[in-house]
């Protein structure tokens, strides 16, 4: 019975977010407020978590006598603000504050905060709870964060029914454009989108040395695209692939962190990039595309200083590939998974070519790959009424959660804004950059590692774009190079240690000790934490500037990251000496660099970077042969 009602609640949660995305309700003649809408997901979702995770899960009759009245309670609120929005939304207007209105508004408040600590873990409610408390005490907060005195009445109305809180950007987001974008990737996965990655990518890469590696890192990037999701991606197909790294000779902590990295990278990948780039389009005011195109190279970057990595170690280890007879044959795969290429070129023409709004070019790429799938089949057979409800069944599971998360960053950003105290931190932060903009974004960095520790993807990046990327426009950084900057680190607090929940995941599959997985994800990752520094100063390498600027930039990054790669894994066509290590760490260095950072004379830029690495290679030459002789 309660999965029947789990199944049933989810499914209509995923046919009306469809239904939205197609705008049915007008072509039917319904004028509905966006804010009804999504307070009837919000109440689908509460009833979904309250039932799906209950208080006491050893014993039901308990937990139903707890969870159900607090379930119902957050419901029918939700259901009654939907009913009467209207009459809600024009007394928060004209200041007209009823005690019901102010009722409902806590009861969702408070409902949301427990739902939230169920579906994503005690740091999100706390970060909540903490909001509202400032927001509570800011007039009597030190100056430096004080804001304006608080007002109950005003305050609970403000949450509840208008836009920028509760019925902000990221639930709004969410309601419209990621729902449809992870049933996309669900009916990819049910119907073998996620076995067809694997195979390609044993089929391209497999044969080369450190082929299990590169098969990991290849089939968790595309399914980390797909699914949005770090922690569900590790454990699907590091199941699979942190077994065969480990049969092929890579140590275990090595294995599993490569995994929690690749996985995580995956939510940085065009064309979907999880689901907090909607979000971002919709922060920055600016097309999906834009967005996309912005975070092709630095995601090329990442990849490419991951798959040195594992060139360099399989070369230095001597990890070979796969036999042959243990690999697919490209062309035999390809036979059939034309099919999940397809939507995405549907995907990709539809916001490029078209223009068509993201939630629509999802659903119309999701239609295409139904169709062509019962049209050509996949090895003569063609998907069932089954796999159709696992896809749903799946989004649904995925879309509750992310309803959740994105109410309560609404619920942030609106005490923070409401109290004036966000306008103090972000103050505070510019009057410490001030002069200094290394100290401030390695400060930024900081604070988004901090604040995104165990916590899902839109939900730090709801609240840093907040709390982080403003500031860094305020102080006249790129407003894309901003936001893609918290959106990095914010990913980054997935494998970085103490709270690194994607390394954990995959040190859990490997039986290795989860701190030193995390800290070896952290090297394997050594890009990450390098790229987004890169491109706040060079905004060339997320395509903003002539096209000379753009090419020079990629190269000079590509090379840039090659080299620091090979000084980190210490071998390049044999053991590289702590010479040479400096020597092409300190190079590598100054090709990432901004044009910006040398002399503006292009002449006196190349010979004195010709003259030091000359110098370099002379001195590391003699350092070798002194060492060489001193041995003999």
């Amino acid at each position: 019975m309660k999965k029947i009602a789990i199944n049933t609640l989810g499914v209509i949660l995923v046919v009306l977010a469809v239904l939205w995305a197609f705008d049915i309700q007008r072509l039917v003649g319904l004028n509905l407020y966006k804010g009804q809408y999504l307070y009837v997901l919000v109440a689908l979702a509460v009833l979904v978590v309250f039932i799906s995770h209950p208080l006491v899960r050893t014993r039901p009759g308990l937990s139903l006598l707890l969870d159900m009245p607090v379930a119902l309670l957050g419901c029918l609120a939700s259901l009654y603000i939907a009913f009467d929005f209207e009459t809600l939304l024009d007394q928060a207007n004209l200041y007209d504050f009823q005690v019901s209105g102010q009722v409902l508004s806590a009861v969702m408040i408070l409902v949301l905060i427990e739902g939230i600590r169920r579906a994503a873990g005690l740091s999100l409610a706390i970060i909540i709870a903490g909001s509202l408390m400032l927001a509570y005490f800011s007039a009597d907060l030190p100056e430096v964060l004080s804001g304006r005195p608080f007002r109950m009445d005003s305050f609970l109305y403000k949450m509840a029914y208008l836009d920028g809180n509760i019925l902000g950007a990221p639930l709004a987001t969410v309601g419209s454009v990621v729902i449809t974008f992870v049933l996309m990737g669900s009916v990819l996965l049910c119907t073998g989108g996620g076995r067809f990655f694997s195979n390609i990518s044993a089929a391209l890469f497999g044969g080369a040395r450190g082929g299990s590696a590169k098969i990991a890192v290849t089939a968790s990037g595309l399914f980390g695209s797909i699914s949005g999701s770090a922690v569900a991606n590790v454990i699907s197909t590091g199941m699979i692939t942190i077994p065969m790294m480990r049969k092929a000779g890579y140590k275990a902590e090595t294995a599993a962190g490569l995994e929690a990295v690749a996985s995580t990278g995956g939510q940085l990948v065009p064309p979907v990039m999880g689901a907090a780039a909607f979000l971002m389009a919709v922060t920055i005011q600016t097309d999906y595309s834009a967005v996309v195109l912005a975070a092709l190279v630095p995601a090329f970057l990442y990849y490419l200083a991951l798959f040195l990595q594992i060139d360099l170690i399989a070369a230095r280890d001597g990890i070979r590939g796969l036999p042959r007879e243990e690999r697919p044959r490209a062309r035999d795969e390809l036979r059939y998974g034309w099919l999940f290429i397809m939507p995405f070129v549907v995907l990709i023409t539809g916001l490029f070519v078209f223009a068509w709004r993201p939630e629509y070019a999802a659903l119309i790429s999701t239609g295409a790959l139904i169709v062509a799938l019962y049209v050509f089949g996949v090895n003569g057979k063609r998907p069932s009424l089954t796999t159709w409800f696992e896809a749903i069944r799946d989004t649904a599971s995925a879309a509750v959660g992310i309803v959740l998360i994105a109410a309560g960053a609404g619920i942030v950003i609106g005490a923070l804004n409401n109290s004036g105290i966000l306008f103090k931190i972000t103050e505070t932060i510019i009057d410490l950059g001030n002069g200094n903009l290394v100290g401030l974004l390695l400060l930024a960095a900081m604070i988004c590692i901090v604040l995104g520790m165990g916590m899902p993807t839109v939900g730090v990046y709801a609240l840093l774009s907040t709390l982080v990327a403003a500031p860094l426009v305020e102080l006249g950084i790129d407003k894309m190079a901003a936001h893609l900057f918290v959106l990095y680190f914010g990913m980054m607090s997935l494998i970085t240690p103490p709270v690194a929940i994607a390394s954990f995941a995959a040190a859990s599959l490997a039986k290795t000790p989860a701190m030193r997985t995390g800290f070896e994800a952290t090297r394997l990752a050594w890009s990450a934490y390098v790229i987004p520094f890169v491109f706040v100063v060079n905004p060339a390498l997320i395509f903003s500037g002539d096209a000379i600027d753009i090419a020079l930039a990629i190269v000079r990054a590509t090379a840039g990251v090659w080299l620091v790669t090979a000084c980190i894994v210490g071998y390049l066509g044999g053991p590289l000496s702590p010479m040479r290590r400096l020597t092409y760490l300190t190079l590598g260095c100054l090709l990432l660099l901004p044009k910006a950072a040398y002399p503006e004379n292009i002449e006196l830029t190349a010979a004195l970077v010709t003259l030091l690495l000359g110098a370099l290679v002379l001195a590391s030459e003699h350092f070798v042969q002194k060492k060489r002789q001193v041995a003999l």
